[in-house]
């Protein structure tokens, strides 16, 4: 069979995607089955993929989308709507709009700031399940949450999870992994100048909503992009994010102190907090306390909840030793049966859902509470999430059935063949193209880290340069994967906008992988490789 062919074959199951969310404007729960029936159908009756080999990678795909996805985007609404019950959440509002009322710099502050550093340490769709869910109990709409969020959500993702997706690259390709997260940082360093600026736009409706805030948006971009430069070329892969965030936060904040000005024109961006967080379709408003006492509530009893997902990660994470010990309580499981198998880790006491889970029930216990309320929480919470359960398993079953039958690297090889010496200008699009499918910045190295290497020997460019944007650009894949979106939904009253998600982040996708592959296409002809 032709590469031609091959990736005509190979590209049905996007065009697909793309047809049903943006065209169509079916649901996630409708579209994403249908992608994964026209891989599988693709897969057996083209590729001639074995039975057995179908089933098993879709049951790989399925068993990831519960553990660890599914677990931490179920794990995240529990936490979040136990805040609102206990009344924590309105707290949470009232120390958020002392920092500023303006939209404009709650979302930089939340969204680019906040998700960061929760991208940073949890990763897995928390980024946007949590400060998305603050933002609409602030009063901002739930579309308006999702893609905010989804878009913050960019810049931070190669360096997740304490730096796993770059060690991972670094392990596929056998490439030193802080030569690879200087090059990232770099690649990302002008989207993260930029992508503050879409935010603020997006807040306030345009280009004019940047005035009144543009230095402080610009100390939003700096304060992030600088520390993810240095702390990747001094410090190593594991904290640019976390440091980074942090600084963002810190920065932005005093910079609203000191630049803003609450004159007629800024006046209109600020946030109405008199009339609570009632949006149609958004989660329960925060004021509808359940518990005894939720009025009284002290600032450090809000946070608590969240201040020990940020301790219980940030422990098990960076401290070795007890990460070390916690490691070993995992299950090892390959599931597919043909050559090739990835390994499935089931790591129960560091997965990023069961120490939010953990944080919620320590703060139930510490707050007097009745574990009979943390339990119809969780109990509601689960049932609710039947639609986006269905979306990220078969999305995700779709993807392992693309990776194991050649689909995904007949796609990547086309674009390699047709481009040829150009090739640096199409290798970060390959990258976002790869999260977009898979929804994972790290599975997106396993599948691409080699070929992006291969390609770079046969043009004679920087292996570690090439492989680097595949990672940076993968970071936009994120805005888009339906994967991704479908966490996003569950902010609330949002089931079947999927499409509509998509139409808004897709030019911010766009327009962070352009800027990404014009630079690492730029070193190429500047240096020679």
């Amino acid at each position: 069979m032709s590469g031609l062919v091959l990736f005509l074959i190979a590209v049905v199951p996007i065009v697909w995607l793309f047809l049903a969310f943006c065209v169509f404007r079916l649901p996630g729960h409708i579209a994403c089955p249908g992608g994964l029936a026209f891989a599988a159908a693709l897969a057996f009756f083209s590729l001639g993929m074995k039975p057995a080999g179908l089933a098993t990678a879709a049951l790989e795909g399925a068993l990831f989308a519960l553990w660890p996805i599914l677990l931490v985007v179920v794990a995240a609404m529990i936490l979040y709507k136990y805040s609102v019950e206990t009344g924590g959440m309105e707290k949470i509002k009232s120390l958020l709009t002392g920092i500023s009322r303006d939209k404009r710099i709650l979302v930089l502050i939340l969204a680019w700031g906040f998700g960061g550093f929760l991208e940073g340490i949890a990763g897995f769709g928390v980024p946007v399940m949590i400060p998305g869910s603050i933002l609409v109990a602030l009063g901002f709409s739930p579309m308006f949450s999702v893609v905010a969020c989804l878009i913050a959500n960019s810049a931070p993702t190669p360096f997740a999870s304490v730096g796993i997706p770059l060690f991972t690259l670094s392990g596929v390709t056998g490439l030193d992994a802080g030569e690879l997260g200087f090059n990232v940082a770099v690649q990302l360093f002008i989207p993260c100048i930029v992508m503050p600026f879409f935010l603020v736009m997006l807040t306030g409706g345009g280009f004019r909503a940047i005035r009144g805030v543009g230095r402080i948006t610009l100390v939003a971009g700096l304060s992030f992009g600088l520390p993810l430069v240095l702390v990747s070329r001094f410090m190593g892969p594991e904290l640019p994010t976390l440091l980074g965030s942090v600084c963002a936060i810190v920065c932005t904040a005093a910079a609203s102190k000191r630049f803003y000005r609450d004159d007629a024109y800024n006046k209109q961006f600020q946030l109405d907090v008199s009339g609570g967080a009632g949006t149609p379709g958004a989660l329960p408003a925060p004021g509808a306390v359940a518990f005894p006492g939720a009025a009284s509530m002290s600032a450090v009893q809000a946070c608590l909840p969240f201040g020990l997902v940020l301790v219980l990660v940030g422990v098990t994470s960076l401290i070795g030793p007890i990460h070390d010990a916690l490691s070993h309580i995992k299950l090892d499981v390959v599931v597919y049966s043909g050559e090739g198998g990835h390994t499935l880790d089931f790591s129960f006491l560091l997965a990023p859902g069961i120490l939010i889970l953990l944080s919620t029930l320590i703060s139930c216990f510490i707050q007097g509470r009745r574990l009979s309320e943390f339990f119809r929480i969780a109990g509601t919470t689960a049932c609710e999430s039947r639609k986006t359960a269905v979306t990220i398993i078969t999305i995700v079953a779709m993807a392992k059935i693309m990776d194991y039958s050649g689909m995904t690297n007949a796609i990547a090889i086309m674009l390699i063949a047709v481009f040829a010496s150009f090739y640096p200008l199409i290798a970060p699009v390959i990258g976002m193209l790869g999260t977009f499918i898979t929804g994972s910045d790290t599975t997106c190295s396993v599948l691409f880290g080699s070929l992006q290497v291969g390609a770079a020997h046969a043009i004679g460019a920087n292996p570690a340069w090439i492989a680097s944007s595949n990672l940076s650009a993968a970071a936009a894949g994120k805005m888009i994967s339906p994967q991704s979106v479908a966490i996003g939904l569950r902010i609330g009253g949002l089931d079947g906008r999927e499409g509509e998600i998509i139409r808004q982040t897709l030019k911010y996708a766009l327009i962070c992988t352009a800027i990404i592959s014009l630079i690492t296409f730029g070193r190429i002809l500047l240096f020679n490789g």
